[in-house]
């Protein structure tokens, strides 16, 4: 059983000057993805490998100011890359759009979690882009789903290193959003300043936010699984291989509602520059390895919309 990527090239921009290379990973994620698994995501075969539909400037406007996107798209307001390449923007309509196509078939098909491989979110205020998110597609997708259905209840598990502050502002701007949506972000406590202890108190904090979201009877889980919150991260993490991998499992099984996953944060140096030792990668690659094991427990699960 494989999970399902939803991808198209237009997600990605491999060569915007940043100290994140998070613009290019969609494409190098795939990549790696079609060289260890080629059969289940390769071009000869890509039946897990899906396509995506853009999103419009106007599904930007349902969380984001309308001047402020528009400024991005016209190259007078910054992007999330502190720089005004307008093909960022353009870019954002192709990932976010991935991410909402991987929410929708999560929804459709319960048991299977779906894969957006994306990132350059929860930084994006209301009103700015900042720490390599230019617009906060979260929240978008969350305001999509329910301005379709406004019964509909979203659940953001945020397990990047950092703190989602941009959903934190856009829910609070937006009250009657924030009615419908629960969020949770490890990296509000978290700091990566004691790593023995804090990884011990993240697995409790884990299950106990799980055990929140459950309650709220989500129709979603969009889970943020962070490569940043590695322990050899520079951006400060504190997990190692073996807790990076009990956060997966944990999420994928525990998590009654349909979950789409995005791959979030990740700063690791490259040293060989191949694909296959890129540790950034390698660790997105464990989270899809985990999401394929989940498959068979949820089914038995009986896990539903």
């Amino acid at each position: 059983m494989f999970t399902p990527i939803f991808y198209d090239p237009r997600q990605s921009i491999v060569d915007v000057q940043s100290f994140s290379k998070s613009a290019g990973k969609p494409e190098r994620f795939v990549q790696l993805m079609q060289h260890y698994d080629f059969r289940s995501y390769g071009p000869n075969y890509g039946n897990k490998l899906h396509p995506v539909t853009a999103i419009t400037r106007e599904d930007l406007y349902r969380v984001h100011d309308r001047a402020f996107v528009d400024g991005v798209f016209a190259g007078t307001e910054l992007n999330g890359f502190e720089n005004y390449d307008t093909r960022v923007p353009e870019a954002c309509l192709w990932i976010i759009g991935s991410l909402l196509v991987a929410s929708k078939h999560a929804m459709a098909n319960p048991p299977t979690p779906a894969c957006s491989p994306t990132s350059g979110y929860h930084h994006a205020t209301h009103r700015e882009s900042g720490g390599y998110c230019t617009f906060n597609g979260l929240m978008v997708v969350a305001a999509e789903l329910i301005a379709e259905n406004s019964k509909v209840k979203i659940g953001i598990l945020d397990c990047d290193q950092h703190f989602g502050n941009g959903t934190e502002n856009i829910l609070k701007h937006y009250p009657l959003l924030a009615k419908r949506v629960i969020h949770r972000t490890a990296g509000q406590y978290f700091p990566g300043d004691d790593s023995e202890t804090e990884a011990l108190e993240f697995q409790a904090w884990l299950h106990h936010s799980i055990a929140e979201i459950n309650a709220f009877d989500c129709d979603l889980v969009l889970y943020q699984a962070g490569a940043d919150a590695h322990i050899n991260d520079p951006m400060g993490g504190f997990l190692d291989d073996a807790g990076l991998a009990l956060r997966d499992r944990t999420v994928f099984n525990t998590i009654k509602a349909p979950i789409a996953w995005c791959l979030a944060g990740g700063y690791q140096a490259n040293k060989c520059g191949s694909l296959a030792t890129d540790p950034v990668l390698r660790i997105h690659h464990n989270t899809l390895l985990e999401s394929n094991a989940s498959l068979k427990n949820r089914i038995n699960q009986g896990t539903t919309a």
